[in-house]
């Protein structure tokens, strides 16, 4: 970038514009893709890896227990019922377990009672889009609100934690500047170069003028 403003490198102006605009470009494009990477490598870091859980609880009588063994095939053995809410907190602070599955709204309940200790995942389960829009909806909301007594930070907590992250559309202002900014300079570049051919083709007709004489 140093020798390009060096004079004999580069004299025109419009020039150095549409590099520095490239320049800048292609700097914002390694950010995004620097800050995407980071995002996802933290984001895998903090997703616990429910596959090779070695120990497992669920509500005690739940149909879970048949899910969980099916789905992550893990044995029975590995497996501790547990009975209320209070049993939840106790099993999960002292490292009984390292995962509890659990129900809607149980789930809901649990973190407005504890607050924010512990990390929801999920949903596990894939359910119908027409649940989900349900589940989803502000009437959904309200109705927790409602009828549980849940509170806004516990309701709209989301199921994974997604960090926020800068993708190209965070800069669609400024890439659209950055294109009127290059547009502009080659176009004034091109009318300079021109009107300087006109220029030195007339003085040249003048020239042979003179010179007929």
């Amino acid at each position: 970038m140093y020798y390009s403003f060096i004079p004999g490198r580069m004299r025109n102006k419009c020039s150095k514009v549409v590099l520095v605009m490239w320049l800048s470009v292609l700097f914002m494009v390694l950010q995004i893709f620097t800050a995407t990477l980071s995002s996802w490598l933290t984001l895998d870091q903090l997703r616990p890896p429910l596959s090779t859980l070695e120990h497992v609880g669920f509500p005690n009588g739940s149909f879970l227990r048949n899910f969980i063994i099916n789905k992550y095939n893990i044995s029975a053995a590995s497996l501790l019922p547990v009975n209320n809410a209070e049993d939840f907190k106790n099993v999960l602070s002292n490292g009984t377990v390292d995962v509890i599955f659990d129900e809607l709204p149980y789930i809901p309940l649990f973190l407005s009672k504890y607050g924010p200790e512990y990390t929801k995942l999920g949903p596990i389960i894939q359910a119908p889009g027409a649940v989900l829009n349900v589940t989803e909806s502000d009437t959904m909301t309200e109705m927790k609100k409602k009828y549980l007594g849940l509170s806004d930070p516990v309701i709209s907590q989301p199921d994974q934690a997604h960090p926020q992250s800068l993708d190209v559309q965070s800069f669609t202002g400024l890439f659209v500047f950055m294109g009127i900014v290059i547009t502009a300079a080659i176009t004034t570049s091109e009318i300079a170069i021109r009107q300087r051919k006109n220029k030195i083709h007339v003085e040249k007709k003048k020239k042979r003028r003179y010179n007929t004489r």
